[in-house]
């Protein structure tokens, strides 16, 4: 019986995402990159505007090689670092939370604008390649109903106000009484993502848990984080 994947792997082999080396199947990346990645598995406390916290984790920071591959995965249309990405994160979230109790996957939206500019929506992609690997279902639960500023664009303290009423959930019922995996690219300031708990929270949802690339850990970093 012919083995399709096998010939496909001698014409079209696996690569490191970080930087192309060719890899076997098995791997995610190589192991040079391996050791240059150096997982921290992050995690942040963040704390909504309606009282209510959540716990956020991550298993980059956003340095070197890291910043560079999302870079590319963003902005250079390297779709195929989502898997790596989602197994990383998927990594973390085990640790974290007991992946058997929580009911769906859900993104940071764009707007319109934006996603046509793009084409796609980076924390969509690999929050699907999540939903993959733990069996949890991803469900579309927020769209961006105004175009605000953009976030890097603006100063620690008017973060916080540019991102006010910009989201909303598209159906209660899609997140009443639910646990809930959110999901967006880098987390900076975190007011993005409190923002969509937020609005998760007031429309039922019983738990909400961050889940993020990378997380920036210092000021100097803040400019480089693009949404």
């Amino acid at each position: 019986m012919i083995n399709l994947k096998r010939i496909l792997s001698i014409f079209f082999p696996a690569r490191c995402p970080f930087c192309g080396e060719i890899i076997v199947s098995e791997e995610i990346v190589c192991r040079v990159c391996q050791k240059k990645i150096n997982l921290q598995k992050i995690k942040n406390t963040l704390h909504t505007r309606n009282g209510k916290n959540f716990l956020s984790v991550a298993p980059f920071s956003y340095v070197e090689p890291i910043r560079s591959a999302i870079h590319d995965y963003k902005f250079r249309g390297a779709k195929s670092f989502a898997l790596p990405f989602g197994r990383y994160i998927s990594d973390v979230l085990r640790e974290v939370v007991d992946i058997t109790k929580m009911d769906l996957i859900t993104s940071v939206p764009l707007n319109k604008a934006r996603l046509r500019e793009r084409g796609f929506n980076q924390s969509e992609i690999f929050s699907r390649e999540i939903s993959k690997i733990t069996g949890i279902k991803y469900v579309e639960t927020l769209k961006k109903v105004k175009n605000n500023k953009i976030q890097h664009e603006l100063s620690l303290d008017q973060r916080s106000e540019n991102v006010k009423n910009v989201y909303a959930v598209l159906d209660k019922t899609l997140v009443s009484d639910k646990k809930i995996i959110l999901c967006d690219d880098i987390l900076t300031t975190g007011n993005t993502m409190a923002e969509c708990a937020n609005m998760l929270f007031e429309t039922g949802a019983k738990e909400v848990i961050g889940a993020t690339i990378a997380n920036v850990e210092s000021k100097k970093s803040i400019k480089n984080e693009m949404h």
